[in-house]
């Protein structure tokens, strides 16, 4: 059971690759697909292949962690700013805790007078010593405190950009607040070793109740980073690995299609016997076997063509020659009438009988163009009726009995007894039946037998007419059934006929859906005719 189903398994995996393969040989464009990113799979290994081989290194500055020092600089200020708002004697006393600088300054140890000195600040440290300082020395000392620790200049402006305070070596006095507002937006990006970039952050605050703005500036500090790229050299050669690879997968079609135009152009130029190459199954393929096909329809359409002008001249050569000889008798016998050259009234009779039967053959012979024509190109409607085709077939071979003998000819049969009911048109089949029969008797061969043979099947009546002859070629067999056509070819035996009987015969079977052949073989010749029963009418 596992064996089994592992064999099912393969197999069905097996079904499916077969599925796809046919798929992609079939389809010009999963064809295109896959060879598309098949190319793209191969450029994009090759430019990642070979981007090691083309590595520099660029040496750059990383300005983040100075920018980061101005912006805490700044942000530190502003805190203590808006401390020294809220409490400024919390702010001296954080100062003098956190800074030594700042205590050494001032710090004093006494308190001081207050006698003239209403603006300066008294803050006490332990009961014994106290901070003196004015508000501006406190500002001033703030703003000069990111300048000691990290190079940066601070600058304090009123609304309209006029300096308030600034840090030490500072020497602006009046500033473009709306240029500084601009500056301070500018990112720092991409500047190369050599660039000394000044980054300056703009901040508003409030002081005794007014509004002023805190200016940082200064140089950030740098750190070195070397930087690996590639260039585009690898690019270069993936776009260039993708251009020859879709070019070489693409080369075979391409060659194939050239060799459809340059057929295609042989074939313009009237070689229809050129054929084009059938490589592949997909639409390119099929193209070509179209367009081979075509060849074939137009060779054989000219074939046709040649074959209608054959007949064509056949025709006139034939009708001229059928239509001429009868006339010429009928007025060379006609004229001696007019001239009075017969020596009594016997002999008067016996020309004009004859021209009456010259006449008489040119008249069938003329009804025959007009019915073979009227048949094979206008059509007519049948006259259909129920007969007994065993015994029209019967009565005819009766009829013709005569006929046969004079040609030292005998008939046999071998029809069914029933009666064989049949809706056909009746005058119609018996011309049909007849000319075969006729046809038989004319080019059998002295003292042969013609035999006809009926059958009847479950949906059709086939009806035999075989009888000996002398040996034809293939395409005389094959072209019994043409207009205008007879087997002997200079028409001067004595079997009369324009050769439109079987045409006749033929177009009367297929106007009954019925279907009409010749066998040759051992000098024997058969016309086999089927007829399909068709449905009764009410």
């Amino acid at each position: 059971m596992n064996n089994e189903k592992k064999f099912l398994h393969g197999h069905s995996r097996g079904g499916y690759l077969q599925k796809l393969t046919n798929l992609v040989k079939t389809s010009i464009r999963i064809q295109l697909i896959l060879a598309f990113a098949f190319c793209t799979i191969i450029s994009l290994l090759v430019g990642w292949a070979s981007s090691p081989f083309f590595v520099s290194e660029d040496r750059k500055l990383d300005f983040t962690e100075g920018v980061v020092t101005i912006d805490e600089s700044g942000r530190d200020l502003v805190k203590q700013m808006n401390l020294m708002n809220q409490d400024i004697i919390e702010l001296v006393k954080d100062l003098g805790d956190q800074d030594p600088d700042f205590k050494s300054q001032f710090l004093q140890g006494s308190q001081p007078s207050g006698k003239g000195n209403a603006e300066r600040l008294t803050v006490p440290y332990d009961g014994k010593s106290f901070y003196v300082l004015s508000k501006d020395e406190l500002v001033q000392y703030l703003i000069n405190t990111p300048k000691q620790l990290n190079n940066i200049n601070a600058l304090i402006t009123d609304s309209g950009g006029t300096v308030l305070y600034r840090s030490k070596g500072a020497i602006d006095t009046q500033v473009n607040l709306q240029e500084e507002m601009k500056k301070a937006k500018m990112p720092l990006a991409g500047k190369e070793h050599d660039d000394h970039p000044i980054v300056t952050r703009i901040y508003p605050i409030t002081m005794d109740g007014g509004k002023n703005y805190l200016l940082v500036s200064g140089v950030p500090k740098s750190t070195s980073v070397y930087v690996k790229e590639t260039g585009v050299t690898p690019y270069l050669l993936g776009l260039i690995t993708f251009i020859l690879c879709y070019y070489f997968i693409t080369k075979r079609k391409m060659r194939e299609i050239e060799e459809i135009a340059l057929g295609l152009t042989e074939i313009a130029k009237g070689n229809l016997k050129n054929r084009i190459r059938e490589k592949s199954q997909d639409e390119v393929g099929s193209l070509a076997t179209n367009i081979n096909y075509m060849a074939s329809e137009l060779t054989e359409m000219m074939e046709r063509q040649r074959q209608t002008e054959k007949l064509k001249d056949e025709l006139i050569t034939n009708v001229s020659h059928d239509l001429r000889t009868p006339l010429t008798s009928i007025m060379g016998y006609m004229r001696l009438v007019k001239d009075h050259q017969y020596k009594n009234q016997a002999q008067l009779d016996e020309y004009v009988d004859i021209a009456y039967g010259k006449s008489e053959q040119l008249k069938i012979l003329i009804e025959n163009l007009f019915d073979f024509t009227r048949l094979t190109y206008e059509g007519i409607q049948l006259k259909r009726e129920k007969v007994s085709l065993n015994q029209m077939l019967r009565q005819l071979m009766d009829e013709l009995d005569p006929i046969a003998k004079d040609h030292d000819v005998m008939i046999s049969s071998n029809l069914p007894k029933e009666p064989i009911l049949m809706e056909v048109d009746p005058n119609q089949m018996v011309r049909a039946l007849e000319n075969v029969l006729t046809n038989a008797i004319k080019y059998s061969t002295p003292s042969g037998e013609i035999h006809v043979h009926m059958v009847k099947n479950e949906h059709s009546v086939q009806i035999s007419v075989s009888n000996p002859c002398d040996s034809l070629s293939e395409e005389e067999v094959a072209r019994l059934f043409d207009r205008f056509y007879r087997v002997d070819p200079s028409r001067s035996s004595n079997k009369s006929g324009a050769g439109l009987g079987l045409a006749i015969t033929k177009s009367i079977i297929e106007l009954h859906q019925g279907t009409i052949r010749v066998d040759y073989k051992n000098e024997v010749i058969q016309i086999s005719i089927e007829l399909p029963f068709q449905e009764e009418h009410e």
